[in-house]
């Protein structure tokens, strides 16, 4: 189980300046409009549970089968609310000096150490969030525009009775925007888990490829191939990979991605798909949820559980993607970047931050610019 990490206090994280991506520079905390899946709905009780997102520290509350979330500090001291205990139904005490929220509104209903009569009451008020249950999740809207209906940030497999969502929900060290990049990144995958990834021992892997990326149905961009090899002989170095006997051609996979964060793996020929969220902790931490759905009922649901728990759990989301926690957790946020060819994905997924929801559009024309950066050799 992983722990949530308390936003550090007193230190600015230094920024990477990548120049043409403003909207994506701003976000190391990523982009508030959105719906974010914070934790299993089946984890959360009446005990409060202390969660950060996007910075934000929350308390997490059940109560008459609703969840509440609320900002873990109490506006008189600071304290964590998530420490307090509950005095009356429907509200949430402060445990240092009583100071007692409505949980539906976050208006102060009493201060109970000053009595019944304080005139503090329904003059303060702490910051409360939008929150839904939805596919076994428990979804939060930090925004500051009016929420949309979650359904529209939630993919389409996630909904319907017959729905099977098995997965795990972890706490990563790094920063949440080259978490997303890595999983739509073209180029690492063909080098990175060729080594010491399960998953990939048996398969035939490219050596090289040159992506690009096309818009998809529902604001996602998919990730496409122009050209690969499988083996290559490199000038003045000689062949590259060594060719293994065991290992066999698998059909290619389809790599999407959209807003705010959320990466699609379509197996081709099957009905399952993988999706990974990396949302925003801090600008040093990121939850990492990892998501293996598809639609079945009865004895096909119980077999679909069983094959993610004896293999895809293992390895896939944690061995296999170990390896990627792994380089994002090594990535410093210090330029300068020097971008090459299958970094088109990269610039890509850049792009579309640019238009993310509630933020102004860009005003340079980033076309214009990235074909400036190719003239140079600074760009795919």
């Amino acid at each position: 189980m992983s722990v949530e990490p308390r936003p550090p206090a007193g230190r600015q994280a230094a920024r990477r300046a990548t120049s043409i991506w403003p909207r994506y520079d701003a976000a190391a905390l990523g982009f508030r409009n959105y719906w974010y899946p914070v934790m299993w709905s089946r984890e959360l009780g009446r005990a409060p549970r202390a969660i950060t997102l996007l910075g934000d520290r929350l308390m997490l509350r059940r109560e008459g089968g609703r969840v509440h979330a609320l900002f873990d500090q109490c506006p008189h001291r600071g304290i964590p609310l998530s420490v307090g205990r509950q005095e009356f139904p429907g509200t949430w005490t402060c445990r240092y000096h009583g100071w007692t929220f409505d949980l539906q509104t976050g208006v102060l209903r009493a201060a109970i150490t000053d009595g019944p009569d304080s005139p503090i009451c329904g003059k303060v008020r702490v910051q409360t969030y939008p929150v839904e249950e939805r596919a076994g999740l428990v979804w939060v809207y930090p925004g500051d525009l009016p929420p949309p209906p979650v359904e529209e940030d939630i993919p389409a497999q996630f909904l319907g009775d017959d729905a099977v969502i098995c997965g795990r929900i972890t706490v990563q060290p790094g920063n949440w925007r080259y978490a997303a990049e890595n999983s739509f990144d073209s180029g690492h995958s063909n080098y990175l888990h060729r080594y010491g990834a399960v998953h990939s021992f048996f398969r035939k892997m490219p050596a090289w490829s040159h992506p690009s990326v096309v818009p998809d149905e529902g604001g996602w961009i998919t990730l496409t191939r122009k050209a690969r090899g499988f083996d290559a002989d490199y000038p003045g170095l000689g062949p590259y990979p060594r060719r293994r006997f065991w290992q066999r051609l698998t059909q290619q996979n389809r790599v999407s991605i959209r807003l705010p964060g959320i990466i699609r793996l379509q197996y081709v020929g099957y009905r399952h798909t993988s999706f990974i969220w990396t949302e925003p902790v801090d600008r040093d931490h990121y939850r990492l949820l990892q998501f293996y759905v598809t639609r079945a009922r009865g004895l096909a649901a119980a077999r679909f559980r069983a094959y993610y728990q004896l293999y895809v759990r293992w390895a896939h989301h944690i061995q296999f993607n170990g390896q990627d926690t792994w380089m994002v957790s090594l990535m410093p946020e210090t330029p300068p970047e020097r971008l090459y060819r299958p970094d088109a994905s990269i610039t890509a997924w850049r792009k579309l931050c640019e238009h993310a929801r509630g933020e102004a559009p860009a005003e340079a024309p980033l076309d214009e610019q990235l074909r400036a950066l190719e003239e140079v050799g600074q760009a795919p």
